[in-house]
This record gives structure tokens, sequence and C-alpha cells, in this order.
């Protein structure tokens, strides 16, 4: 679980069902991207608003696709332990190598440490795979201190460190780093997280552009540490044009201007704006992967 972990958006069509084939087409193209794993269902897959059923049957797609070339990740969203493992228990049976579960998010049910900690013991007792913490949630955050304590479960192998913080991605890389995976998910500092010790990267970006992330990663692995920083400009204004709220509608988006197939968001989840579209267009050209003379999405 090191490396470029590439996550997969949920194609929707007009009725917010789920586009198999060009779902299908996503991964095969993060393949051929280099990407060392594929995550399924996670905040870019829109996993909060799967069905057990609809998570299940991307995940076993994906399998099927990387024909274990890569492992498939597959994102656990839920707001109770119970909830939790049914979902992890459906997948499961897909053939993915690993969960990366997200702490319960709805903030009046934040449990505090011995509730994470506790929440995450469970699911890796009666489920058995490898977990990825997936430390997102403002409200209800993975400490340092309860990581440390988290560590000690054999099938905790992974956090990913979002949220922006790379201060804490700092200090879990110095008090857990020679016990866990510690993988990156501060978008706008992926380079910098590297030095520091992150393993590799879980980021939303790598939807739209996989091959500058892996590029990226693969440049700072063999030490070229100018190239990294070059690309590092080149993935900011993708960044930044996404963040905010409706960001997955934005990365669809970016992805729909590039010329490969979205989808919809599943409501209440709505259409960017003219002006987003505009904001997203000017990075993807500054990206350097989008001719400035292409077509304007105004007329899309």
């Amino acid at each position: 679980m090191k490396g470029i972990i590439a996550t997969t958006v949920t194609p929707f069509d007009e009725r917010e069902e789920v586009d198999e084939v060009a779902f299908v087409e996503q991964v095969r193209y993060m393949l051929a991207a280099g990407v060392d794993g594929i995550s399924v269902g996670g905040s870019t897959g829109e996993g909060a608003v799967l069905t057990d059923e609809e998570l299940s049957r991307l995940c076993a797609l994906a399998v099927a696709e990387t024909d274990g070339r890569v492992p498939v990740v597959a994102g656990i969203i839920r707001n109770c332990t119970r909830d939790a493992l049914r979902t992890a228990k459906a997948v499961a049976t897909t053939g993915v190598k690993a969960l990366m579960i997200t702490p319960v998010h709805y903030h009046v049910l934040a449990p505090g440490d011995e509730g994470n900690f506790k929440f995450y013991q469970k699911i890796a007792e009666e489920i058995g795979l490898p977990i990825i913490i997936y430390n997102v949630v403002p409200h209800n955050v993975i400490s340092p201190e309860c990581l440390i304590k988290l560590a000690d479960i054999p099938e905790i192998v992974a956090i990913k460190q979002s949220g922006g913080d790379i201060h804490k991605l700092a200090e879990m890389v110095q008090q857990c780093g020679n016990r866990i995976i510690v993988m990156s998910a501060v978008d706008d500092l992926l380079f910098p997280t590297y030095v520091i010790g992150a393993q590799g990267s879980i980021v939303a970006p790598s939807a739209i552009i996989p091959e500058l992330i892996v590029e990226q990663w693969q440049a700072y692995l063999r030490k070229d540490y100018q190239s990294a920083e070059v690309l590092h400009q080149r993935i900011l204004p993708v960044v930044q044009a996404i963040s905010g709220v409706n960001f997955p509608a934005k990365i669809k988006e970016a992805i729909r201007q590039l010329g490969r197939s979205s989808g919809i968001t599943r409501s209440p989840g709505i259409e960017p704006t003219q002006s987003e579209k505009e904001k997203i267009r000017n990075a993807l050209v500054a990206a350097g992967v989008l001719q400035p003379n292409c077509v304007s999405p105004t007329s899309m």
C-alpha cells in the first residue's frame, strides 16, 4: 500500500445510476498511467452515497479490470460500526486487497479517541483485511495519540492523512512511521509530504491527472527534486480549482474537459457554475494537459 493509489470517481448517468462502462474505462486509463493502486468509493467516488450493492459492484469491476496488477482498495464511509461492518463484509467478497475506512462523519456521533479505537478494532477483528485509516473528518480527527494505539492492531497498515494538515502528517511519521505507512492526502503539498516521510498518496487530483501525480512520485523516488518541484507547480492549480464545496462535481468537470467520460454527481451535488468551469479550464491549461485554444466550456 505504497506509491500512488489513484482515486476513482463514480460516473452516474442522467438517472443517477452507475455508468459501469465509464467506470471501467477510467480504471483502464489509470492503469495505463502507471498507478500503484486503485481506490473505489472514497470521497472522490462519492462513497457516502453509494449503496453496499453499488460499491461492491464497482469493486468487483475494478478487481476484474486490474487482474492482479495493482491492489484495489474499497472505501467505507458509514456512520456507525454496524453499518461499516455490513459494508465491509459486502466488499470483502469482491477480491479487494484493503479497506479505506473513514471515521464516523456526522458530527454529533463523534466518539472521541476511545470510541474511534474500538470502531477500527471491531472492524479489523471481524473482517481481517488490511485497513487504511482515512483521516479526513475535521470534527472527528484520528489524533497522533490515538494512532499510536491503533498501530498495535495488525490489520491497521496505513493512514491517509488529509485535511491539509502537513504538521499532523509530520507528527504521525515521527511517532508511527516505523510501524505503519503514512500516505499523503495533503493535495496541494504532495512533494513536501514525500520529503518528510509520506510513502505515497491517495488524492483527488489523481482522478484527473494521474500521469502527473505518478510522474512526480517517480521523480521523488529517483531524487530528481527539481522535476518534482516543477510538477508541483503544474499540479497545484488543478488542486486549487477543484477545492471547496461540490468538489466531486468539479473533479468530474475537469475529467470531462480532458475528453474522458465522468458522468454527473448524485443529488444533491450540482453541476459546477460557469465561473467554476472556466477556473478548471484555466487550471488544466496551466498544468499543461489542455491546449489554451481548445473549446470553451461555455459551448459544451
